[in-house]
């Protein structure tokens, strides 16, 4: 297995360049054949960034445009829909709008910037049509007119069609634009979204045009929290995003991946190898859902394409944990935003769980998020857009347990870790973030004999960084996730949570803390155990108990197959007491 001829995709959404330059690809073409079959002609699909939204955008105009029909048994031979023999294909005048990378700190900004993108569509649309005509005026600014003065362009150049009503809309990230003014202009951001918002005439445009030339259209975006201008103006929309149908129209399965996998790794493995490979992107980019009757969980498509293509540079197998595409950063403005304005008592509560690793239940999903009519996020719409955004997703196992409602869980450690590093480095005692003690980690980078100053500095961080009620809430994984994240920042050092580990005749292990020094061959893994003061002071042999159980744990984990024939393994048991920290070495 490897030396593939095939070219990995990571970073090409240009569909229609996948055959005719070797580029593999995984087969999603099925989903058109689902799309047709809805019971809505104008359905809305939101997923979190860097998962394959603009690649299927691109594909539809591909599969359903006039124009383009010369191109379809070079686009799609090979594909599940070309052996379909579809009668639709290439049978719309197909108009695509691509609403990301708008920008503007004024509102005239954006509506110019938005304007402008309406208009690089008509003007692609004339290209492909060499016989419409249409009236440019580069000047205008006005979005609503510019899409209506299009319609009657097309209805008279359609005007001689047996069926006139023959234009098919894409629209691809619809609330990119508004996404990136909730955090920083929420002002802004409700004047445009509004009931007297230029988006929403736009919308009543496409709308009143469904009566006159507007077949179909099909939209992706992120967020619901802009659906509400959309929908208000275009309320014949429908979202669709959690419907079974097309659950898994982006991402890749576990079969999918393997399948990408085994066409584009460029140096030899073998099944072995391949099942090692799956299983650590199992780990760091798997477990999404996006409906409670889906079929197999999704990984994400940027990470794994990224992956792939660094794993084929370094010709090695890498740590996917390690190698996260640059580009998925998960709108972390967004999440800044969810912090700021949801009500406290709640935002305790998700950020308790969620560092906790547990559950969500909740009876659905806010579909429509108005910001001009709410000033703080209730728990339900903190959740759901937590979920769009991609820090939660629906537990399948659960969701289906229960006769209503679905559960939430958080999907990966990649996306975990990306929360608690937001979290903690924004929410925490951010008034004191530039007066924390430092940690002293300088023993473990050289591989001292003794790391005593790590643990006194351990415990003045802890102590100057959580107040009383951060201890009273305390858990050990939210200790866990609290000095990792701390740590993760020295350059120096590799720092992982819950690593795992393989362990003969035991299988597969879980370690609190892994630790790596970049400049020795040094490797410390760490047990942490934690209870409150009063629990000590209630049961008297419990730290014992805690270090009786992390001491026997960190013999399991120095037989590992990953840490064999390492003579520099260091193993310590962590017994937390509140604050007071008793370090054991036992190994």
């Amino acid at each position: 297995m490897g030396n593939s001829a095939l070219i990995t995709s990571y970073g090409n959404c240009s569909f229609e360049e996948f055959n005719s330059r070797n580029i593999a690809f995984v087969d999603k073409t099925i989903f058109i054949k689902r799309l047709d079959e809805l019971p809505t002609r104008f359905p809305i699909l939101l997923r979190p960034r860097r998962f394959g939204k603009s690649t299927f955008v691109q594909m539809l105009k591909y599969f359903y445009d006039l124009a383009l029909a010369s191109s379809y048994e070079q686009v799609f031979k090979n594909t599940v829909i070309y052996n379909d023999d579809s009668v639709l294909h290439n049978s719309y005048h197909v108009i695509d709008f691509d609403f990301s990378g708008i920008y503007g700190e004024t509102k005239e900004q954006i509506v110019k910037n938005f304007s402008n993108k309406v208009l690089a569509g008509i003007i692609n649309f004339c290209y492909r049509y060499r016989n419409f005509k249409f009236s440019f005026n580069q000047e205008l600014n006005d979005p609503a007119k510019l899409i209506q003065d299009f319609f009657n362009a097309y209805q008279f150049y359609n005007f001689e069609a047996e069926d006139p009503k023959n234009l098919f809309i894409l629209i691809d990230e619809y609330d990119n634009f508004a996404n990136e003014l909730i955090n920083s202009n929420r002002e802004l951001f409700q004047e445009i979204t509004g009931a007297n918002g230029f988006v929403k005439a736009f919308y009543s445009n496409i709308k009143a045009a469904t009566k006159t030339v507007v077949a179909r259209t099909f939209i992706t975006g992120v967020s619901s929290i802009s659906l509400d201008s959309l929908t208000s103006g275009f309320n014949i929309a429908k979202n669709i995003s959690t419907h079974e149908t097309l659950s898994e129209f982006s991402g890749f399965t576990e079969q999918e991946l393997e399948y990408y996998l085994t066409k584009t790794l460029s140096f030899p493995i073998d099944s072995k190898d391949l099942s090692n490979i799956i299983h650590k992107m199992k780990l760091a980019y798997n477990g999404y859902a996006f409906s409670t009757k889906q079929k197999h969980k999704l990984f994400n498509t940027s990470m794994c394409l990224n992956y792939v293509y660094m794993i084929n540079q370094d010709q090695s197998i890498l740590d996917p944990e390690a190698t996260i595409d640059p580009a998925c950063d998960f709108d972390l403005t967004r999440l800044h935003d969810l912090l700021e304005n949801t009500d406290p008592q709640n935002l305790q509560l998700i950020i308790k769980n969620y560092t906790n690793d547990q559950s969500f239940s909740l009876s659905g999903l806010s579909e429509q998020i108005n910001l001009n009519k709410i000033k703080q996020y209730s728990y339900n719409d903190a959740l759901s857009i937590l979920f769009y955004l991609g820090y939660l997703t629906i537990d399948l196992e659960r969701s289906k347990a229960q006769d209503q409602g679905i559960v939430l869980v958080c999907p990966n450690k990649v996306i975990r870790n990306i929360f608690r590093q937001c979290f903690y480095n924004y929410y925490i005692a951010p008034e004191r973030s530039n007066k924390l003690p430092n940690l002293d980690v300088e023993c473990l980078i050289q591989e001292a004999d003794q790391i005593t100053p790590f643990i006194s500095s351990l415990e003045q961080y802890l102590g100057a960084r959580l107040s009383n009620q951060h201890w009273l809430r305390m858990s050990e994984q939210s200790l866990v996730a609290i000095i990792t994240t701390k740590l993760q920042s020295d350059p120096n050092l590799l720092v992982k949570d819950e690593y795992s580990i393989q362990i003969p005749a035991l299988g597969e292990r879980f370690i609190d803390l892994f630790i790596k020094s970049k400049k020795s061959s040094a490797i410390y893994i760490f047990e942490f155990k934690y209870c409150s003061h009063t629990q000590s002071q209630r049961e008297g042999a419990l730290l014992e108990k805690l270090k009786q159980q992390a001491k026997e744990q960190l013999l399991e984990y120095r037989n590992a197959i990953e840490f064999k024939d390492l003579p520099k393994v260091y193993g310590y048991a962590l017994i937390f007491e509140g604050a007071k920290c008793n370090a054991q070495r036992i190994f």
